[in-house]
């Protein structure tokens, strides 16, 4: 059996007002031609998110006032993955830890951010450290079927799985010389920082823990997608993020056969929070879910969408209010392709 404990979870350190955020994007359209009619719609864009608050990890005013877009995410990225193991390592040793995985596709450059961690959280020097880049959403699902393999296999003991992404400070950074698009704004206005971390051990750990006898992952890239979503710089280098009707569209049809299929039960499926339309089709074509569906807007409402930390930050706030886990635990996630992934976990055990 493969153990875990409760995920730690770690937000932004800005809490902003979603209404404060719609405020700043009409703001930066007021000195752009042509935007009258889409500085009319932020405040529709942004309220029918179903987001109160989102987080970044550097201030609204430090990321307003900064030109070094690429170094300020690579700063934010850095600063709230520390944090998040900081929090860990109050319940494990760093130095008992022989692996590590580390999801992030808003870190960029070499050294990678897990060398950058290894050498500065005091983590064995001789450890393994895997990083996983441009899976978005759908990060944590690879993140702790690779840790599993690891573990099963014998070539590590304990790893720690960090999911870390500062895509809010990502797309506050951006200076707009032209008008974006209807996708980009929608994007934009879903994008938090968060992370989440979580140790992947041989043996049960101290404290309250989940186990599992197998694991598989199964995912999908929906066909002719590519162009649905993307994550990076303008011509006139700045950043973005885009997202398009596409996932709104059809994913009822292309999760249909997994959510109707014999391989998941409702009531332990757990889901990536992409956003509130998402979250609304979904319910509608499976009132079965609304249970589990509720804890994914949660998370929404609150955090906003913080990327590869999400679907465990789902399990960690499931798993606090007592909602079943086992014994067969999915978590659902879709990332950027578009791709959608079920990592299954059977056999499951919480205590």
């Amino acid at each position: 059996m493969i153990h875990i404990g409760r995920p730690v979870v770690a937000a932004g350190r800005h809490a902003v007002a979603q209404t404060e955020l719609a405020a700043a994007m009409r703001r930066r359209l007021e000195a752009l031609e042509g935007t009258d009619e889409l500085r009319k719609m932020v405040g529709f864009i942004y309220e029918h998110s179903s987001i109160v608050q989102r987080h970044l990890e550097l201030g609204l005013d430090e990321l307003e006032a900064r030109e070094d877009w690429y170094l300020a995410v690579n700063e934010a990225t850095m600063s709230l993955a520390r944090r998040a193991l900081e929090r860990l390592f109050e319940q494990h040793q760093s130095d008992e830890l022989d692996a590590m995985v580390v999801v992030s596709s808003s870190f960029a450059g070499f050294p990678s951010l897990s060398r950058r961690l290894q050498d500065g959280m005091g983590l064995r020097l001789d450890a393994p450290c895997y990083d996983l880049a441009g899976l978005g959403c759908a990060g944590p699902t690879h993140g702790l079927h690779l840790a599993d393999m690891l573990v099963r296999t014998g070539a590590a003991r304990r790893v720690c799985l960090l999911c870390v992404d500062a895509m809010g400070t990502h797309g506050e950074s951006r200076v707009h010389h032209q008008a974006p698009t209807i996708s980009q704004v929608v994007a934009h206005c879903l994008a938090s920082d968060g992370a989440a971390a979580v140790l992947v051990s041989a043996e049960p750990l101290d404290g309250p823990g989940l186990g599992w006898e197998d694991c598989r992952l199964r995912s999908k890239l929906w066909p002719d997608s590519l162009g649905e979503n993307d994550f990076t710089a303008s011509a006139d280098n700045q950043p973005f993020i885009a997202v398009g009707k596409a996932i709104r569209t059809r994913i009822v049809e292309e999760l249909g056969p997994v959510i109707n299929g014999p391989d998941l039960d409702p009531d332990t499926a757990l889901f990536h929070p992409g956003g509130a339309a998402l979250m609304r089709a979904l319910a509608m074509a499976n009132p079965q879910l609304a249970p589990s569906l509720a804890i994914s807007s949660g998370v929404l409402e609150q955090r906003g969408n913080i990327g590869s930390g999400s679907v465990l930050w789902v399990l960690h706030d499931a798993w606090a209010a007592g909602r079943p886990l086992g014994p067969r635990l999915r978590l659902i996630a879709l990332g950027p392709g578009i791709v959608s992934t079920m990592l299954c976990l059977d056999g499951v055990e919480v205590r």
